[in-house]
């Protein structure tokens, strides 16, 4: 009987010092039907959170790294010299051709010096370096066109697994003549307004490969084959971006069609440099990496 008592004397106090019952866990949903709550993990939550972030629905003003752990390449290629003027081609013996203006792809520098074409792309030597999933096949197709009588684009980058689909977006017909060292050479007919499709590339090449057209000469084209995806192409203004790269130091291939022999040397923001059989080395660390101007004389490439 003294036990009972003493337990309603402290119930008693306790209302009296106005204590309420714990409140329920903000994680704890509130429950119906006599149902057992559910617990929610905050941290998986805030992680699914995350990996659905992209740059369409951030909050503006604000910038996330899409992967800290790689870092990307940037550069400006600069042809050190004065601009060369494109020689224009004779197209004159095809009816199609003939009203076009047609100039070569060989060599072109914008009138800042900006050279179009060069390519930067990562060397066998530092393959060890390299994710094994980007080493994987890949898949899909990669497209060259035939329009105003010129392939388009001028190089193509494909990947170990891929297709290459050639269109003709031309009214006159045309050839895809490729020439492969490791992957089997292949030549078609593509009739106005077609398209074909090469067969699977199945390993990659050591240098640029070319594309001819026979039936118009001047047409001159060339493919990249490689298992990584790590090529950059220099556009109209001479810039080169590869993003996704590992960290670390890297050597890279620099190739240009026109070259007169490797490009062994050149200068880096005003600094001279020198590449062994055209290989350049460069220490990445995460994030962007911006090698400002390269520039390369003009008697590294053939008038």
């Amino acid at each position: 009987m003294k036990k009972i008592l003493n337990w309603f004397a402290l119930a008693a106090l306790v209302t009296a010092l106005g204590c309420a019952p714990a409140a329920p866990s903000p994680t704890t949903p509130p429950t119906t039907d006599g149902e057992t709550p559910a617990v929610v993990d905050e941290t998986a939550t805030e992680d699914a959170a995350a990996a659905n972030t992209t740059r369409e629905n951030l909050p503006r003003g604000r910038f996330v790294q899409a992967n800290a752990n790689t870092a990307t390449l940037r550069a400006k290629i600069v042809y050190g010299g004065t601009p060369p003027s494109r020689p224009k081609v004779d197209s004159s013996k095809d009816p199609f051709c003939a009203p076009l203006e047609i100039y070569s792809d060989a060599l072109i520098v914008n009138k800042d010096g900006g050279l179009q074409n060069l390519v930067l792309m990562l060397d066998r030597s530092s393959k060890d370096k390299i994710p094994a999933d980007m080493l994987k096949p890949a898949e899909g197709t990669v497209t060259l066109d035939n329009n105003g009588s010129v392939f388009v684009p001028h190089i193509v980058f494909a990947r170990v697994g891929q297709k290459i689909e050639v269109l003709n977006s031309d009214q006159t017909g045309h050839n895809a003549n490729f020439t492969f060292f490791r992957n089997e050479s292949e030549n078609f007919l593509i009739p106005a307004g077609e398209k074909k499709l090469s067969k699977e590339l199945v390993s990659e090449e050591s240098t640029l490969m070319p594309v001819e057209c026979n039936i118009h000469p001047w047409m001159k084209a060339w493919v990249i084959v490689q298992e990584h995806p790590y090529v950059g192409i220099s556009n109209e203004e001479g810039i080169i971006e590869i993003p996704n790269l590992p960290v670390g130091e890297l050597t890279f291939l620099i190739r240009h069609e026109n070259s007169d022999g490797a490009i062994d040397e050149g200068t880096v923001n005003g600094k001279a440099q020198k590449w062994s059989r055209g290989k350049m080395d460069v220490q990445l660390k995460a994030g962007m990496n911006d090698l400002g101007t390269i520039t390369i004389a003009a008697d590294k490439f053939r008038k």
